[in-house]
């Protein structure tokens, strides 16, 4: 198995810019970059300084050690059930304590990418309700290197019911039979959160299993700074033309997914949905595959964020613009053949029942939010471009 696609097998050492994008890919960005580095007096520009921090826990199955530690399936320890005010005191102290990391020798030490305030943890699976049919039984901090296997993302006082978006979305895509992690919402003292379930973690009793995985920058040896199309990051037919050159032995079915996925950001309106927000998976026993979709968020429905989307289709980043002759240019770009406009039709419409009546299936259980209402009409605009509607 290799570290990342980005980089082969070779006899040689790696120089630095080959290996850069992946070690860069492990750790977050933004504002929670800049206050880690902060706190542990550090350069923002250290990536290795931060990943010799934080890389106990890290996303996939890595781990940076000190030279005198031994790796193994399982190192550190889970702290205490965390409940009520504990976890609401963690979620407050956020913007000093990203990602819940403290400063403790045998504190929580871990990385994940990305620029939202998160809390990591791990969660025992009632007292914060059903999770994706399962029955949690609470939280608890993980310990000088222990593994994490969820985490929770706090309402943003920025953008309007950012969690129920979420959770919507996310569920929409399920839905649509794509997979994707497990979110829930769920209320932390009056802080409503998304739950959501690490995929890259496989928890069998009380051992924890890293899964490797890495994202599409990573594998396509390009820097988090270049995560959009147009700043050099991964197009459509990039990733497309990855899937077929790693030969997965689901291939035909990942590019299919792939191609699917990309249609309901569209549809949704999230334009957010770039090369980082999506990921490979790998096993021993299956091979590399694409691994199940997340951070899913309808950004069309918050007027001060950019409609221009993350990669274009068939040339065009407005949204505005895209129709069937759009998505006919881009299976061209992918190599995917004829039939694409058809596909791509009778999905949208497909897609547009399904939210509608997951509209309905929120207000019965009690998780409906306004922004709801404002997603459901993005997805309806956007599917009358394709099936003029």
């Amino acid at each position: 198995m290799v570290l990342s696609a980005s980089l082969p097998v070779q006899s040689g050492a790696f120089a630095p810019a080959r290996s850069a994008p992946f070690f860069e890919g492990l750790l977050p960005e933004g504002a929670v970059r800049a206050s880690i580095a902060r706190s542990f007096h550090l350069s923002e520009e250290d990536g290795f300084g931060l990943l010799k921090a934080l890389g106990a826990d890290c996303a996939g199955a890595v781990t940076l050690l000190p030279p005198d530690v031994e790796p193994g399936l399982r190192r550190g320890k889970e702290g205490p059930n965390l409940f009520g005010d504990e976890l609401g005191r963690l979620i407050e102290e956020l913007p000093q304590h990203p990602l819940g990391i403290d400063l403790k020798p045998d504190g929580v030490r871990l990385s994940l990418g990305g620029i939202q305030p998160k809390l990591v943890l791990a969660g025992s699976f009632a007292i914060h309700g059903i999770v994706g049919g399962r029955i949690l039984t609470g939280f608890c901090q993980p310990l000088d290197g222990a593994p994490s296997t969820c985490l929770l993302k706090p309402e943003s006082g920025e953008y309007e019911y950012l969690v129920a978006n979420e959770a919507f979305c996310m569920g929409i895509a399920r839905s649509v039979g794509l997979e994707a992690a497990e979110t829930d919402m769920i209320e932390i003292g009056a802080t409503p959160c998304l739950y959501a379930e690490r995929f890259d973690r496989m928890r069998d009793g009380l051992l924890v299993t890293r899964v490797h995985q890495e994202d599409m920058c990573q594998a396509l040896g390009m820097l988090p700074a270049a995560k959009y199309e147009e700043n050099g990051g991964p197009s459509v037919a990039v990733i497309v033309d990855l899937l077929r050159r790693l030969r997965g032995p689901r291939m035909a079915r990942d590019i299919n997914d792939f191609i699917h996925a990309v249609l309901i950001n569209f549809l949704l309106g999230n334009s957010d949905a770039h090369g980082k927000n999506f990921a490979l998976l790998y096993s021993l026993d299956s091979g590399i595959r694409l691994a199940p979709l997340y951070d899913i968020v309808s950004t069309a429905v918050y007027p001060d964020v950019t409609d221009r989307m993350a990669m274009a289709i068939g040339g065009e980043v407005d949204p505005g613009q895209v129709d069937l002759a759009a998505w006919g240019r881009l299976a061209e770009e992918c190599g995917l053949g004829g039939g694409v406009a058809a596909v791509v039709r009778r999905r949208a419409e497909a897609t547009v029942r399904v939210v509608e009546r997951h509209r309905e299936i929120v207000i019965d259980n009690g998780r409906y939010r306004p922004v709801v209402d404002a997603i459901v009409e993005v997805c309806r605009k956007r599917a009358a471009q394709l099936t003029g509607g």
